[in-house]
């Protein structure tokens, strides 16, 4: 395993932040992550970028990148955790919040990637100010596969999973 990055500030507004690897990916459409996708947490339907769901409203986040060889265990501390396919689009992605704000560029080879989306305290961060909601990506080389809904905990995170769920082909 390799850690691609870990920020402790990453500035989120509307519950969004998002990883991309193709700057001129069309992102007008907000519904357009979550088409033919299985969980509410991370859209990955347009190619080179990945739209991620936060607890937290607005403010500041930790959110930690990891690369590794094959799928990792899911480790129990997770509240919420959901699994896409990726694929990138140059060897350079970039973290941002959803206003672009702060961009924290990490590298990440050219390639097909299974992503496990890792939350902790989603459900709380909707409640409170001091919810110490953090999170996890992981990516591993993977041929494409459909998206699944591998931890759900909370009521936040279930009401997204029925909003944006579309069936997989």
């Amino acid at each position: 395993m390799r850690i691609l990055l870990d920020v402790p500030n990453v500035d989120v507004f509307y519950g969004s932040a998002s990883v991309t690897t193709d700057e001129d990916a069309d992102r007008s459409d907000f519904d357009a992550p979550w088409a033919d996708e299985s969980n509410g947490l991370c859209g990955a339907s347009i190619p080179g970028v990945l739209e991620l769901t936060t607890g937290t409203h607005t403010g500041y986040l930790p959110f930690r990148i990891e690369l590794h060889g094959s799928e990792p265990a899911v480790d129990p501390r997770w509240d919420e955790v959901v699994e896409v396919s990726f694929a990138t689009r140059s060897d350079e992605a970039f973290l941002t919040g959803l206003m672009g704000g702060t961009c924290f560029p990490f590298p990440l080879p050219r390639g097909d990637y299974r992503v496990r989306y890792c939350v902790q305290a989603f459900g709380e961060a909707k409640h409170s100010d001091e919810a110490g909601d953090s999170y996890l990506l992981q990516f591993w080389p993977a041929p494409p596969a459909p998206g699944r809904i591998l931890v759900q905990t909370s009521a936040e995170a279930a009401y997204w999973h029925r909003v944006r769920h579309t069936p997989t082909s």
